[in-house]
């Protein structure tokens, strides 16, 4: 069974080990992501956030397009991305406190996913920029991922008396036996790691798919879906919707706003509330209708059923958020831990198997001429 198990450890490598290997630079490139893109844009003024109705007029004065979601860019709040139409989703900063304008990310209309580099990563690291079939192919290779840390963990972990060995890179004498020993004890420390994170990964990819599964199995809230409507007629406005939001939830924090269509003829307003395991985007739901002003639905993700929460956290386990900074120091270092398992282990095996291939073959017996 074990030699099995080093065939299918071996082959999942050197299959898809590369794909692995961009997931972990690309994961680890995301972990702060958002402090880096905050550089350069300055100090924000102090203050609360200035009305809605006021961002949403200057963004369409400045652009000519119709603001589609307003958003917070990171934890403070007081920086926000206001997504609108027009030739494909663009992208407008602006100081929360005051409503200035601070860079507009889509200057150039033939610039991808909204203008912004970190996006264009996210898209790559989420879907390999093939949408949907990228989701479900990231979604496949983790579950391969999983299978495969599970079997390194099993075929590496030291038996008894030999952590010495496992643990001891100054006898590690030969190049294969140091790119074994790397290879091993890499995959020990980051694997357990990382055995903690591949599923909330797995589980953003077919979050679709399972969640109507899961609740036929267990109490589970599915995501609220609004009747479309013919014709959208005149609307309350988003800081409205936003009050109304509010008074569901008094002490939860805003997060993102999505302006209603006829598709969907609501305002969908999320909050962060005290205790939600996303750290700064909280998924607290308030579902306002558009034109009367009721409240269709809320989503209160504190009072959930376990299994919303439990899914809920997916992201904030995935991301290393939930343990906080430190929690995703560690998990950048186990992101940057894939590319160096892959290198190792191709490498490694590589060598074994020139040294294989260049040893003599044994003399054969020349019969005598009759």
């Amino acid at each position: 069974m074990r030699r099995a198990l080093v065939q299918i450890h071996l082959w999942l490598g050197l299959v898809v080990g590369l794909l692995w290997a961009l997931q972990g630079l690309t994961g680890a490139a995301l972990i702060f992501h958002r402090e880096l893109d905050r550089q350069g844009v300055g100090a924000m003024a102090p203050g609360a956030m200035v009305s809605l109705d006021r961002i949403v007029a200057v963004t369409e004065a400045r652009s000519g397009a119709k603001v589609t979601m307003i958003g917070i860019a990171d934890r403070p709040g007081d920086i926000l991305n206001v997504h609108y139409s027009g030739g494909g989703p663009r992208q407008l900063q602006v100081e929360a406190a005051t409503g200035r304008p601070l860079r507009d990310r889509s200057n150039d209309p033939a610039t991808p996913f909204d203008g912004s580099a970190w996006r264009w990563v996210y898209q790559l690291h989420e879907s390999l920029l093939l949408h949907d079939r990228g989701e479900t192919l990231i979604g496949a290779s983790g579950l391969l991922l999983f299978s495969s840390l599970v079997t390194g963990l099993w075929l590496g972990f030291p038996r008894r008396r030999q952590w010495k060995q496992a643990l001891g890179w100054r006898g590690w004498a030969s190049l294969r036996a140091k790119l074994f020993g790397w290879h091993r004890l890499a995959g020990i420390t980051a694997g357990a790691l990382l055995l903690f994170t591949v599923p909330g990964g797995i589980w953003m990819a077919f979050a679709a798919e399972l969640r109507p599964r899961l609740a036929n199995i267990v109490a589970h809230e599915l995501p609220y879906k609004p009747a479309p409507v013919a014709r959208l007629g005149k609307i309350i406005s988003p800081q409205q919707a936003l009050t109304l939001a509010r008074s569901q939830f008094p002490q939860a924090a805003f997060v993102r706003l999505t302006m209603p269509t006829a598709a969907s003829p609501v305002y969908s307003v999320r909050l962060r509330q005290p205790g939600e395991t996303r750290v700064w985007s909280g998924v607290t739901t308030v579902t306002i209708d558009a034109q009367s002003g009721r409240t269709r639905h809320v989503y209160d993700a504190v009072r959930a059923p376990l299994s919303n929460r439990l899914a809920d956290a997916a992201f904030s386990v995935h991301s290393g958020e939930i343990a906080g900074v430190f929690g995703r120091i560690l998990l950048m270092l186990a992101g940057l831990s894939l590319p160096a398992l892959y290198v190792t282990g191709v490498w490694a095996w590589w060598r074994k198997r020139g040294r294989t291939s260049s040893r003599p073959r044994p003399a054969q017996a020349v019969p005598e001429p009759a």
